[in-house]
This record gives C-alpha cells, sequence and structure tokens, in this order.
C-alpha cells in the first residue's frame, strides 16, 4: 500500500510538472507573435474557444505599447469579460482605457470606450438609464468625429434599450432602418452587420409572441435568421450559428413545422457544445422538449426537460424557464404516469410561490397557462384524477378476482360436466350392448281389467312393432298405433302404462332415441348427418325436440354422442 501510495504521489507531482511545464510553453512560443498577429488569434477564437481566445488575450494586454495598441487590448478585454468574465474585471478595462485617452486628450477612440462602458451597463448591470448616458456620449462623439461605424453601433445599442423597456415598434423601426444602411453594403463589417440582423429577427418574434394573429410577424423573424445564418455560415461564428439556428428552431416549433424545428435545434445544440455555450444549451433544450410534447412524445419531452430541471433547485435565481416543471407534469400526463405529474404539478407550485416577485422582468417568457392559479387548479385535478385512477384500480382489481373465481368455478363445472358425459356415454354404449330382455306376460289382469289372453296378443304385438321401423312415423299416434296392432286406445294404453311403465308419448320417444343411438353408433355417413336430419329421419318434428329428448334419455346431448362415437371408430 505504501509502494502504491508513493508512485501515485511521484506521478501526480510529474503530471503538474509537466503541465506547468506546457502552459509555459505555450505563453512562451506566443512572445513569436506581433501585437496584430495576437489581435488575429483572438479573433479566430473569440468566439469558438474563449479559453483560448483569453490565452492570446493576455498576452495582448502584456505586449501592448503603444497608446492604441493599449486602448485596443483593453476595449477587448472589457467586451471578454463582459461575455465570459466577471463585471468588475469589464469596468476595471473600459475605465483604464478612458483613463488613458483622457490623459492623452483622444476624442476619436474616446466613443468608442464609452459605447463598451454603456453596454457593459446594459448587459451586466440592467442599468438601461446609465447604459442610455454613455451611449448619447459615444453617439456625439461619433458625430463630431464623422464615426460612421460607431454611429451605427451606438444607433443599434440604443434599439436595443427600446426593446428592453417594451417599446418595440420603436425598436423595430431603428433595426429595419440599420439593416437598410448596412446589410448590402460591403465596406461594413461582419461585427456590425449580425447583431442588426439577430435583433430584426428576434424583435419579429416577440411581437409575433404579443400578437399570434399576425402570422407575417413570425414569417419576418424567419426570413431574417436565414438572412443573418447565411452570414454567420459565410464567417465560420459558431456563436452566431448557435444563436440563429436555436431562434429559427423556436420559430418552426412556433409555427408547427416540428420536423424543421428539430434539425435548427440539433444543429444548436452541436455548435453550442463544440464552443462551450451553456446558457444555449437550456433553450435549445427547453424547445427540444416542447417539440416532442407536441408530437406526443413524452418519454423525449421529459429527457430535455429534465435537463433543465437541475436549474430550478436554486430559487434564489430566476431561471430562463420557469415553466420547466409544468412542462414535466404536462409530460408525465401524457405519459398517463399521474404520480409523477402530480409531483412536478406541486413542484410547479412551489416555485412559482416563491419566485413570483422575480418573475415580472421575465413575464414574456411565461405561458399564461402555467399562472400560479392555474397551477393549483392543475394540482388539484391531478389529486382527483390520481385518487380515482387508485379506486378504478382496486375496482379493476376486484373484478380480475371475480373473473379469476367465475374461470375456476367455469373450469371446474366443465370439467365435472365432462366426467359426467363420459360416464353417461360409457352407460349408452353398455346399454346398446346388453341384450333387450323379453317382455314377460303377468298372469293376473287386475290392474288393467284386460283378459290374459288379450293383454298377451297386444304385447306380442308391440315385441313385432318395437322390431320395426314405424314408430319413426310422424304419424305414429296412440290411435294410428291401435288400427295396427287391431285393438282399441284404451287397451294399447293400458298395457304400455301398465307392462312398459311409460305413457304412450314416453315409449314411442323412448324407441325413436334407441333407435337413434343404434343407427348413429353403426353407421357412419348418419353420424355425418346434420341434428335436425337426424331428428327428421328419427320421426322427431325438430332438431330442439330431438337434443331434448335425447339428453332426457342418456344425460348426454346428440353432438357429443357423435364426436366420441368418431374418436372411438377412430381408435379402433
Amino acid at each position: 500500500m505504501l509502494k502504491l501510495f508513493l508512485l501515485i504521489s511521484i506521478y501526480s507531482i510529474f503530471s503538474l510538472h509537466v503541465h506547468s511545464q506546457e502552459n509555459k510553453i505555450h505563453t512562451d512560443s506566443l512572445e513569436i507573435y506581433s501585437f496584430k498577429d495576437l489581435t488575429e488569434k483572438y479573433d479566430s477564437y473569440k468566439n469558438t474557444s474563449p479559453k483560448e481566445a483569453k490565452i492570446y488575450l493576455d498576452k495582448m494586454l502584456s505586449k501592448a505599447t503603444v497608446l492604441e495598441q493599449r486602448v485596443a487590448s483593453l476595449l477587448i478585454a472589457c467586451r471578454h469579460e463582459t461575455f465570459y468574465g466577471s463585471t468588475e474585471k469589464a469596468f476595471a478595462h473600459v475605465d483604464s482605457a478612458i483613463s488613458l485617452l483622457e490623459s492623452q486628450k483622444n476624442t476619436v477612440e474616446m466613443g468608442k470606450a464609452y459605447e463598451r462602458k454603456g453596454f457593459v451597463f446594459y448587459y451586466k448591470k440592467k442599468d438601461y438609464k446609465t447604459a442610455l448616458k454613455f451611449y448619447l456620449k459615444a453617439s456625439k462623439l461619433a458625430e463630431d468625429t464623422n464615426d460612421t461605424l460607431l454611429m451605427i453601433t451606438v444607433e443599434h445599442k440604443i434599439a436595443a434599450l427600446y426593446f428592453m423597456i417594451d417599446n418595440k415598434k420603436v425598436a423595430l423601426q431603428m433595426y429595419r432602418t440599420l439593416y437598410n444602411q448596412t446589410y448590402d453594403k460591403k465596406e461594413i463589417p461582419y461585427a456590425i452587420k449580425i447583431p442588426i440582423i439577430k435583433s430584426l429577427s428576434n424583435v419579429y418574434f416577440k411581437k409575433y409572441s404579443l400578437d399570434p394573429s399576425v402570422k407575417k410577424l413570425l414569417d419576418s423573424s424567419s426570413f431574417f435568421g436565414q438572412k443573418g445564418l447565411k452570414l454567420a455560415l459565410a464567417e465560420k461564428n459558431k456563436k452566431d450559428i448557435t444563436y440563429l439556428t436555436t431562434l429559427l428552431g423556436i420559430a418552426s416549433y412556433t409555427s408547427k413545422n416540428y420536423e424543421d424545428a428539430l434539425s435548427y435545434l440539433t444543429k444548436a445544440k452541436t455548435t453550442a457544445s463544440e464552443i462551450g455555450l451553456k446558457e444555449r444549451l437550456k433553450s435549445v433544450y427547453h424547445y427540444k422538449g416542447m417539440v416532442f410534447l407536441a408530437q406526443k412524445k413524452p418519454d423525449s419531452a421529459i429527457y430535455y426537460f429534465q435537463k433543465n430541471a437541475v436549474h430550478l433547485a436554486d430559487t434564489s435565481k430566476l431561471f430562463a424557464f420557469p415553466n420547466t416543471y409544468a412542462l414535466l407534469s404536462e409530460s408525465y400526463e401524457q405519459q398517463n404516469n399521474l404520480k409523477e405529474a402530480l409531483k412536478y404539478s406541486q413542484l410547479a407550485e412551489a416555485y412559482t410561490s416563491n419566485t413570483y416577485s422575480k418573475r415580472a422582468s421575465l413575464q414574456y417568457t411565461l405561458d399564461t397557462k402555467y399562472d400560479l392559479p392555474k397551477l393549483k387548479e392543475k394540482s388539484k385535478q391531478l389529486q382527483y384524477e390520481l385518487s380515482r385512477a387508485s379506486y378504478t384500480k382496486k375496482i379493476w382489481i376486484v373484478l380480475a378476482l371475480i373473473l379469476v373465481m367465475v374461470l375456476i368455478a367455469s373450469f371446474v363445472f366443465f370439467k365435472r360436466r365432462e366426467r359426467l358425459n363420459k360416464k353417461n356415454f360409457e352407460q349408452t354404449l353398455r346399454s346398446l350392448s346388453q341384450t333387450e330382455e323379453e317382455v314377460a306376460v303377468p298372469k293376473n289382469t287386475i290392474a288393467t281389467h284386460v283378459s290374459e289372453a288379450q293383454t298377451e296378443t297386444i304385447l306380442n304385438a308391440l315385441v313385432h312393432f318395437e322390431q320395426s321401423t314405424l314408430f319413426v312415423n310422424p304419424d305414429c299416434t296412440l290411435p294410428f298405433l291401435a288400427q295396427e296392432l287391431t285393438t282399441n286406445t284404451t287397451y294399447l294404453s293400458k298395457i304400455i302404462n301398465t307392462h312398459k311403465k311409460q305413457s304412450y308419448t314416453e315409449y314411442l320417444v323412448s324407441l325413436r332415441i334407441s333407435y337413434a343411438l343404434k343407427r348413429l353408433k353403426n353407421e357412419k355417413r348418419f353420424r355425418a348427418y346434420s341434428i335436425a336430419s337426424i331428428a327428421q329421419e328419427c320421426g322427431f318434428k325438430s332438431a330442439k325436440s330431438f337434443s331434448r329428448a335425447f339428453k332426457k334419455k342418456t344425460g348426454i346431448y346428440p353432438s357429443y354422442y357423435i364426436k366420441n362415437i368418431e374418436a372411438e371408430t377412430i381408435s379402433e
């Protein structure tokens, strides 16, 4: 263990040494660059790799000797700190530049310094009043020195102030004027053109957000966004490419062109990740989630909303998308996960309550359906639906248990019936195999009041009748049979009741069923008949009366008997 610890320690010290040497070598290698070279290097990295750009910037600051270089490097450093660093350093750099210019009474460059300081107040401090004061100073100096580019830059910054104080109409007019002055002018540099086009696209989108009935506002936003993207791609400026593809993605989502929206937002995600623009990724994640939610793809929507949800834990800062919890609730509800939907609805309610006083500054980013009263109502609704779903679930469980019990009971019932049917079938077959016993003629005539001779004659006639097929005749009634046996209906009926222990109808039906049993057992072709045809062949008027009589005599239905006879025949 001691050896391992020593090895790790030595490796760590060696790694730190090598790393420091690499940094020193990298810094030392910059000595060969001139101030102009360092400026060009910084410009090539400032939007794609701010950390790398900072290395060249630090060297610029130390290498600047003449006034022009010192002021230029300080203003560049101010810009860098404004976007990527601290407010204090941004002010320190611009104030140093102003002090130098004042000491030299250089009014030509002072306008740029005032513009830069105004922007720090605007961007970092949100102090629009002080920002305007410095912009006006810069504008006056630009006019005095006839500096067209500075005048355009300051006008753009003032238009941005109008936008921020909600005077979007004036802001839009100013942006359109600046666009017409700059877009097709080759002498106007990219750095001047692109902010104007980005602002135009953004203002049109915000105006559409306030009045969605005017579709041409959204079309204008997309038009200028495409113009800006074309310039940014030609310039290979990844920061602007990220901004514009994000804006175009949002516009496409708003116009319900979801495939275009995903395409733009995916490109924005790629470029933002390459240059480390984490703030821009939040917008990309939000709107990708919105697209998937609109497409009824809650799993994907939840994935992207969860990436932003981590930023809502700190309620001391207002997140740009405070409706993230509410959107997660909506996504889980779409997924039919009411438990998670309720959880995030309650989180949305709590977050909105805790940050209510801060929300005014970003009110335009909020959808009214996520306001506090509606969030509370949504939580109540979800609680109700969740309790109802729980109750419904219990009902379904009870119904499922009842169904299982019914199925078990049915299974037992059918198994028992199957066994009984099999038993009745076997008994029926045995009865068919037995030789019929001859009917004994009673010696007394007390029960019938019919003479012994007459009784014997009728019983013998019945034996011949049973051996014939006369009983399948549908017209074989008691009078008909009495006539056939040359006796009267009274004697015949009494003999059948006494000696056959049946009424005439029962006797006739029994003969017909026995006939059917024998034919079905012995004749394969007969088994192929329909039940109705079999019934007719056996003297019954309908299949229903035949089946009922068959079941009464045998305990099974004709179909079951036929099926099992067939099975026995095959097995034999």
